[in-house]
């Protein structure tokens, strides 16, 4: 049960201030009216292109930059089919990603070679398969939680990352869609904070 306050100095002095706000806002002209602006269709990436790639278990194993960047690129593109997969599997977008992998399902798997070739040198025959997996699994968590994070927008977002996966005609644009074409600072906004 609410028992009224004994009226202190402090809190007339309060309430004082209070009321002469209200009155001042009151005399004030009101504020011009803005139309909001629409929202921006997407553009860019829902996720950032690069993935990067765990490194060797032996400081002893080492790559060439010409290796390095062949490996690079295979993870971009295995992390770009994983973020497809995720975009299908959440936000109903099926036969999208039936026809990315059907345009490109010779590239993506020669990709896939080149990063089980990766694991193979990084970690060895028989512990590289396993090294595999689990960044595969992690990778595909990770994005999962990076659209959860985005809401309602992220299906949006995939829509619209569809539309321009589903553009590219060869395995040199698709290359090059997913190394030049950074996250647009729109989506960058709704990824989670690290």
């Amino acid at each position: 049960m609410y028992t009224p306050r004994k009226a202190t100095a402090y809190g007339k002095a309060v309430l004082g201030l209070g009321a002469a706000a209200l009155v001042l806002a009151g005399c004030s002209k009101p504020a011009p009216k803005i139309a909001a602006a629409p929202p921006a269709a997407p553009v860019g990436h829902v996720y950032p292109v690069a993935v990067d790639m765990p490194p060797p278990v032996s400081p002893r194993i080492k790559f060439t930059p010409a290796d390095k960047e062949k490996f690079q690129q295979a993870f971009n593109i295995v992390g770009l089919k994983s973020a497809l997969m995720v975009a299908a599997l959440s936000c109903d977008e099926q036969p999208q990603y039936d026809a990315f992998m059907n345009t490109f399902q010779p590239h993506v798997l020669a990709e896939q070679h080149k990063m089980d070739a990766y694991f193979y040198k990084a970690s060895g025959p028989y512990s590289g398969q396993k090294m595999e997996d689990t960044f595969i699994t992690l990778l595909a968590n990770n994005q999962s939680v990076a659209g959860i994070a985005q809401g309602q927008i992220f299906c949006v977002n995939n829509g619209a990352e569809f539309k321009a996966v589903l553009a590219l005609k060869t395995p040199q644009e698709l290359d090059s869609f997913v190394t030049d074409e950074p996250p647009s600072a729109q989506m960058a906004s709704a990824t989670p904070a690290q």
